[in-house]
This record gives C-alpha cells, sequence and structure tokens, in this order.
C-alpha cells in the first residue's frame, strides 16, 4: 500500500484521540452513576486512557523513526525534545490545577459539596500536584492521576527510541519483561503495569512507518487482547489500566488503523478530528463535569444526561483548549521559544555530563552528536549496518593499496 500523506495521517491519529477521550468521559459516567445498564461495557471504556498510552508513544517516535527510514540515523535533539514537550504539557496542566484548586477553595468556603472526582488540598498537596508528585497525593482532579505517569516515562522515552533503533529485539524483550514483571512479580506497581502500553507505540510508529505487513492483523491484536484482558479482570482490582491485554488491544487499534484507509477517512473525519486536537484540555477537565451531571441522573435519564455531561465538558475543554493550549502549540511560536531557551538548556545539561543532542543509527549504541562526528561516523544510508561493513572494507582496501 501507498504511503499515506502525513495530514492524513495526522488526521486518523486526532481521532484516535477523540476515540480515547470519549472513552475514558463514558467509564467517568459509569463511576459516578448508580444502577447504570450495561456497566460492564462502560467499566471497560477506561481502555481509552491505554490508548492515550499508545498514541503517546507513537506520535514521540513517529518523526524521528522516519527520518531514520530516510537518512539511515538521525540527531535526536534532546534539548529540543525536552523544551517541546513541557510546552505541549505544562501549562494547560497548570491552568487546569489552577481553575479546579479555585473551585474546591470557593466550593469549601461557602459549604458546597465537590462533585465526584474532585477532592480537598491543603499547601502540599497542591505544590505535590503541580510537581507530578503523586505517591501519597490525592489529586485536585482525579484524572490527573495518568498524567504523572507520562511525565515521568517522557525521562525513559529517549532511551527507549535509542533501543529500538539500536537493537530492536532488545526494546521488544524489554517490553515482554515488564509484562511479566507487573503480572507476574511483586515489581508490580502502576508505572510499570504501563510501561508497555507506552513501549508499544514506538513499535506501532515503526510499523506506521515502514508500513509492514503486520499492520494487517491489527484485528487479530485487538480481540485476542481483548479476551486476554477480559481473562486478567477476573483477578484485577482499579485500577485497570494496568492490565497488559487491553494494551495490546490498543495497540491492534493503532496499527490497523494505520493501514486501514476506510478507518483512516471515518477517524478524520471533522468532528472526530476537532475533539481529538483539543483531547488533552478535554480529558484535563471533564471528570468533574461529567460527573456532576452523572450524580443527577436515574437509570431511566442516563442517556439524556450522559449527552449533556459530555457536551458541557466538550465545551469546557474546547474553551482551554482556545485560550491556553492553541496558542502554545502553534508550530510558529513553538520554533521561536525553543529556539530561545535551548541553547542555555544545552549548557545546562552539558554541565551534568547529559548530552544535549544524540545519533540514533540502527545497530549502534546511542552516542552524543559531537562523539558521533568525531569519531567519523559514516555517511547515512537506508542500512547503516551494511553501510558501515562496506566502509570498512573501502578502508582496508585502500591501505592495502
Amino acid at each position: 500500500m501507498n504511503a499515506i500523506p502525513s495530514h492524513q495521517r495526522l488526521g486518523y491519529i486526532d481521532g484516535l484521540r477523540a476515540v480515547a477521550v470519549l472513552s475514558v468521559m463514558a467509564f467517568h459516567v459509569r463511576v459516578h452513576t448508580a444502577g447504570i445498564e450495561l456497566e460492564h461495557f462502560f467499566k471497560e471504556c477506561s481502555h481509552g486512557v491505554d490508548l492515550f498510552f499508545v498514541l503517546s508513544g507513537l506520535c514521540l517516535a513517529l518523526p524521528t523513526l522516519e527520518r531514520v527510514k530516510a537518512d539511515g540515523g538521525a540527531s535526536f535533539d534532546v534539548a529540543g525534545y525536552a523544551l517541546k514537550r513541557g510546552l505541549r504539557i505544562l501549562p494547560p496542566y497548570v491552568a487546569a490545577v489552577a481553575i479546579f484548586a479555585t473551585l474546591v477553595w470557593i466550593a469549601t468556603a461557602h459549604g458546597v459539596p465537590l462533585p465526584g472526582g474532585m477532592h480537598h488540598f491543603d499547601a502540599t498537596g497542591l505544590l505535590s500536584e503541580f510537581f507530578f508528585l503523586d505517591r501519597s497525593n490525592e489529586h485536585i482532579n482525579q484524572s490527573f492521576w495518568s498524567l504523572a505517569i507520562e511525565f515521568r516515562w517522557y525521562f525513559v522515552f529517549p532511551f527507549a527510541l535509542a533501543l529500538w533503533v539500536a537493537r530492536p529485539r532488545a526494546l521488544l524483550l524489554a517490553i515482554g519483561l515488564a509484562i511479566v514483571a507487573a503480572e507476574c512479580t511483586r515489581a508490580t506497581s502502576v508505572d510499570l503495569g504501563i510501561l508497555d502500553a507506552f513501549l508499544l507505540g514506538i513499535v506501532a510508529a515503526h510499523i506506521r512507518v515502514h508500513d509492514l505487513p503486520i499492520a494487517r492483523f491489527g484485528p487479530l491484536f485487538m480481540l485476542g487482547g481483548a479476551a486476554l484482558g477480559l481473562l486478567l479482570e477476573q483477578s484485577y482490582h482499579f485500577p485497570i489500566q494496568t492490565n497488559s491485554g487491553w494494551h495490546l488491544a490498543a495497540f491492534g487499534l493503532v496499527i490497523y488503523a494505520g493501514r486501514a484507509v476506510w478507518l483512516q477517512r471515518l477517524l478524520a473525519n471533522r468532528v472526530f478530528r476537532a475533539i481529538g486536537v483539543a483531547s488533552y484540555s478535554i480529558y484535563l477537565v471533564h471528570e468533574p463535569i461529567v460527573s456532576f451531571f452523572g450524580a443527577h441522573a436515574t437509570p431511566q435519564t442516563i442517556l439524556t444526561v450522559y449527552a449533556a455531561g459530555v457536551g458541557c465538558a466538550l465545551a469546557a475543554g474546547a474553551a482551554l483548549w482556545w485560550l491556553v493550549e492553541r496558542p502554545i502549540t502553534d508550530p510558529a511560536f513553538v520554533r521561536r521559544a525553543v529556539a530561545g531557551s535551548r541553547a542555555e538548556l544545552a549548557r545546562a545539561m552539558e554541565r551534568w555530563h547529559i548530552p544535549a543532542s544524540v545519533e540514533l543509527r540502527a545497530g549502534l549504541a546511542l552516542q552524543p552528536a559531537s562523539a558521533a562526528r568525531e569519531a567519523n561516523a559514516p555517511p547515512k544510508a537506508a542500512w547503516p549496518l551494511e553501510q558501515t561493513a562496506q566502509h570498512v572494507s573501502s578502508s582496508r582496501t585502500a591501505r592495502s593499496g
């Protein structure tokens, strides 16, 4: 199949984000509404969070893997990556924390009960929220739990990507070990239990970039993963996002959507794309809104109440996106912000002996970009290992001549 143009690929990814955030909202209707019909269906909608984690790994890896495919290697700008992640994640999150902290303070002062998903806080809790310190913190907005985990995995991502480029089998082994450790040992934790979903996103990006035939078997991953997920749920307690079966199901959906043109067209419609673009802001604000409506629902009015709650949550998320997220994700603004801060951050990283940029090449270890240049790295080619062998062979011939 011919490669899908980038703008279409981004369209279906936004559609998948919309599916993820709408699913999570459906789950929170189940959490905050008593006597709901189809309760198990709404419970499984929580795995929209799993889809978010797979999509996160995919979107972070996709640009670099495209360059690796085209040139046989790529320079990964660690400093630029850190700045872009900070710009993308922190301003909307800080704004949401400030909004909910203000609402909690006003509600507390007037004796108004908080809706489900919101909690009282003190100064320590507020400070912990800002710095993603969630070990014993009761989140102001309960949906914030996943952001702290994803923020920690941002530190792991450059190493995971480098491992995939250099030794793909090693990363696959790491995914397998993470699943075994999370499912079968005392090493289990929420972070470890979700790691495989994030890493599978890198694998999905590679499959998309190289248009690998395995994407055709995405529905099998979906069905097999869902079956495994349901089986594992027999012994699971919340958080059910640590269920590796559903991670495989989300992975199957992502890789299949990357190949199936009909599904891409469905996901890239205007409504899904609009929701997907604002999905991060929607996720940040949706739970207290949906739970407020859910608390006033009955089994007979659940569909109407769900529609009203989702509509208000979408509107609030769209407002946050328009006011905060949209300006700071504008490509021109991002370029200016990164260009203005990268040199200073790079110098700070060098003082701590952290490379500001690294070279990624298939079959070769991750190394600082400056060291790679000094070592006379071979020219970029489609298969760097073969190019290296040719380079060594021609050097020996020259010396013997």
